[in-house]
């Protein structure tokens, strides 16, 4: 059973989380042997050289940052072969700049969902969301009943809820948790996908109650700390619990540390921090999409570029992490566009293009 305590959104202030329930926005396995289970310290630090190292040709950026100009793109850092080959600022921005990360928050709090699991807190996807919410059992419709971690992590879990249509009445809400819960099942989960942030921040209420802990403190011991991410900031829903579907921020050199880890199939300087296992679950597709240009896996997305495969995490705004892994090619972008996502393709289908082999 889910049960908010008292002081931890005060905890969660002082540890890195603050409450901005009501910020203003648009956005909406077994255990694993090879899982550490003491916290890592790791060192590393991006390294960088020229493109033309690394089998690709300046001029592709040079075209690139002309077209960039005439964006609202505000960074954008192409890494190949463990080193950045490409920066991009606009205006006061440098590697040092936050940026909310939005929906690419799913992203990484879908890696703790794996670490959780890798590590015997939550027994796998199949898991029942009704052992974390007894309500559910006692006064839920069929269709709520058999919804699934799996079902979560996919978009599939039949909550009639979307970013679009419920945003600002759920952000508004007081309580988040059970204004999703209240929300009615309408399909059958496993059958449709349909996206909404309502699913990772049920989530994240799974992974308070499993590891004793707020998202954010899990993922400093176990994520944010052993990849010596430093700049990771966060939201919190109005009980305290990390905003895990849209409330990450950080900057631009960490979120190439999440595509890195991603890269390398979880394993970080020699330590896996998140099962191989769960890496290759949560970049393949788990559900085709009817419509649209990806689809998708454990909140990631899914597509080719140029022939080749890839998975990208997506943030409203026009953020990204795309790792592209035949070229070890991981590049980030944050910007405050308001559409257009067509023109993000076209980037990256770009410099893929231009990798030699």
């Amino acid at each position: 059973m889910i049960v908010i305590l008292p002081a931890l959104l005060l905890l969660l202030t002082f540890s890195g989380c603050t409450n901005n329930a009501n910020t203003e926005t648009t956005e909406q396995s077994e255990q694993t042997s090879d899982i550490t289970t003491e916290t890592i310290e790791t060192q590393f630090e991006w390294q960088k050289d020229t493109p033309e190292n690394h089998n690709i040709s300046s001029s592709i950026f040079t075209s690139l940052h002309n077209q960039f100009d005439n964006t609202e793109i505000q960074a954008c850092v192409t890494v190949r072969d463990d080193y950045i080959i490409d920066e991009y600022y606009k205006d006061s921005y440098d590697a040092s700049s936050i940026f909310s990360l939005y929906s690419c928050s799913k992203s990484i709090t879908s890696a703790l969902v794996g670490i959780a699991i890798d590590k015997g807190l939550i027994e796998s996807t199949d898991v029942l969301i009704s052992e974390y919410f007894p309500e559910i059992e006692a006064n839920g419709s069929d269709y709520q009943k058999q919804i699934t971690i799996w079902h979560l992590l996919t978009h599939t879990s039949g909550i009639d809820m979307s970013d679009d249509a419920n945003w600002n009445e759920w952000i508004a809400s007081d309580h988040w948790v059970q204004y999703i819960l209240d929300r009615p099942v309408t399909s059958e989960p496993g059958t449709v996908f349909n996206y909404s942030t309502g699913n990772s921040h049920l989530l994240c209420a799974i992974l308070q109650e499993a590891t004793g802990m707020s998202v954010y403190e899990f993922g400093q011991k176990y994520l944010f700390e052993p990849l010596g991410m430093e700049s990771v900031q966060c939201n919190t829903d109005p009980q305290g619990i990390t905003d895990g579907g849209n409330g990450f921020q950080m900057n631009v050199y960490d979120m190439l540390k999440i595509g890195r880890l991603y890269l390398n199939k979880g394993n970080w300087q020699g330590e896996q921090i998140v099962s191989s296992d769960w890496i290759e679950a949560s970049t393949s597709i788990q559900f085709i999409r009817d419509s649209g240009s990806a689809d998708y896996g454990y909140q990631w997305w899914v597509r080719q570029f140029e022939g080749h495969s890839a998975y990208f995490a997506q943030g409203h705004f026009g953020q990204f992490i795309f790792v592209v892994p035949d070229f070890n090619l991981i590049i980030a972008f944050t910007s405050h566009n308001t559409g257009r996502t067509s023109m993000y393709w076209q980037f990256v289908n770009a410099i893929v293009a231009n990798c030699g082999s």
